[in-house]
């Protein structure tokens, strides 16, 4: 089946073909370690985790490299304010390394509860120290960088179609907007490639290059980084849509300037969420971690499901209210195919309509329509149970072993089953009303069928 993708570097969809046949090189801008992620910066890993199992059900093999930002991301996406490690640094009394370590677990552990498949190589930024030096020396060398003040930084004039991913050339470029005011720069978008230390204080992370003392600009990781595993031109680079203005065209700016090649043929940017209408924002009280989410009860499945009945290219107004909503619609499915049986066989037109929708742009939205439609069929309750695991495959929801955890009825309520059972076959259903009021209260639903008594107990 063909996979279409919406090229952002074309502004259009199209058919995915690599440049090996059945194999594919994807890049993952990945997190900066210095807090713990919130659901907004999750969710993008949701859509990429999509996307790869799409491309592992139609028999890819993926390379995926991921950067984890533990050095050079200043509080301004440009080239100003202070390194998020550091401003971490200060304010917790922690050295950044510690900082970066500790919320490097607390992302991958929030991977897992996510159902998200680790990619195939995670690369710190103080990793690749030596081969961002020798990157930016082919530029200097090149003639793409001059010297100020803070440090190196690259002549986006030199670039001929700079910034053509975002369009730039047709967008007014304001400092203090877009880019950081920096009288010394040549050009408003001119970055960035190594920062200079302050001479007054001692970094955590510097170190001695052909310029000086410091670490690298916050966009030459991803190009280095990408060019070291996956070659100079790759098949698919993925990000936040905020990437579209700064760092993508810098990044690619930069590759192309070292190798003369495109950087990646397809290029995948994710919109944003919302909480109850606002930015994602500490100092608003709207930002909101997984394990917060957990604290008040929510399944990371149940946010793995929301994130799903969303388009990945369209915005998402998150609030409680509809995590709630997605949750139950989540327990809905696993009550509906609880009691199906043993997988065997298929739905075969739903299932090749899923698989379409899925490879159509990541329509996993429509997708999830094809699963509930498939719960309505006229079907086989086997084969209905076999093509919903099939397209489990792809979303992700664990709803193999959230229906095995629903049928892990506890000794207390199995014997209330048993007396419940008795009072029913005696008519007693005074008393058998009172043993489902007490399953109710232990959290078990109990369901009266054509086949007899049956239960479950949803948890997750």
């Amino acid at each position: 089946m063909n996979i279409r993708l919406y090229n952002s570097l074309t502004k259009q969809k199209e058919e995915f073909k690599p440049i090996k046949k059945k194999e594919v090189g994807l890049y993952t801008c990945g997190p900066t370690v210095y807090d713990y992620p919130h659901i907004g910066n999750l969710m993008p890993y949701i859509i990429w985790d999509v996307l790869k199992r799409v491309l592992k059900i139609n028999k890819y093999k993926i390379k995926h490299v991921m950067n984890l930002t533990d050095v050079g991301h200043l509080t301004s996406d440009a080239d100003d304010g202070e390194d998020k490690l550091v401003k971490a640094s200060r304010e917790t009394g922690q050295n950044a390394w510690q900082i970066a370590e500790f919320f490097i677990k607390v992302f991958r552990n929030n991977l897992c509860s996510l159902n998200i498949d680790e990619p195939s190589k995670f690369l710190r930024v103080t990793d690749v120290i030596k081969e961002q030096i020798e990157f930016a020396s082919i530029l200097d060398k090149k003639g793409y960088l001059y010297k100020i003040s803070d440090g190196m930084y690259f002549d986006t004039s030199k670039i001929k179609d700079y910034g053509k991913i975002a369009n730039l050339a047709n967008v007014e470029l304001k400092e203090g907007a877009r880019v950081a005011k920096n009288n010394e720069k040549k050009n408003p978008s001119d970055f960035a490639v190594w920062k200079f230390s302050p001479e007054d204080k001692i970094r955590d992370m510097e170190w001695e290059s052909p310029w000086g003392l410091g670490f690298p600009g916050w966009h030459l990781e991803c190009s280095v980084m990408s060019r070291l595993e996956l070659g100079d031109t790759f098949d698919i680079h993925t990000g936040g849509m905020d990437h579209l203005t700064v760092h993508h065209p810098n990044e690619m700016a930069q590759s192309e300037a070292v190798t003369g090649k495109l950087q990646a043929n397809y290029w995948l940017h994710n919109a944003f969420i919302k909480y109850e209408g606002a930015k994602m924002s500490k100092s608003k009280g709207t930002f909101v971690t997984l394990e917060e989410l957990r604290a008040k009860g929510f399944s990371p499945m149940a946010f793995r499901f929301l994130i799903l009945q969303n388009h990945y290219r369209k915005p998402l107004n998150f609030s409680l209210t509809s995590l709630q909503a997605a949750q139950n619609g989540l327990e809905a499915i696993i009550r509906a195919i609880a009691f199906y049986g043993k997988p065997k066989g298929n739905c075969k037109e739903l299932e090749e309509e899923f698989y379409e929708a899925v490879s159509n742009d990541l329509n996993t939205a429509k997708g999830l329509a094809v699963l509930q439609k498939v719960i309505d069929s006229d079907y086989k309750n086997s084969a209905k149970l076999a093509t919903i695991y099939k397209m489990n495959e792809v979303l992700g929801l664990r709803l193999e072993g959230l229906v095995k955890n629903a049928m892990d009825i506890s000794d207390e309520a199995k014997i209330i089953l048993e007396e419940r059972l008795k009072a029913r076959d005696n008519k007693d259903w005074e008393r058998s009303d009172k043993l489902r009021d007490k399953l109710t209260a232990l959290g078990v639903e109990v369901h009266d069928t054509p086949e007899g008594q049956k239960a479950i107990h949803i948890k997750f």
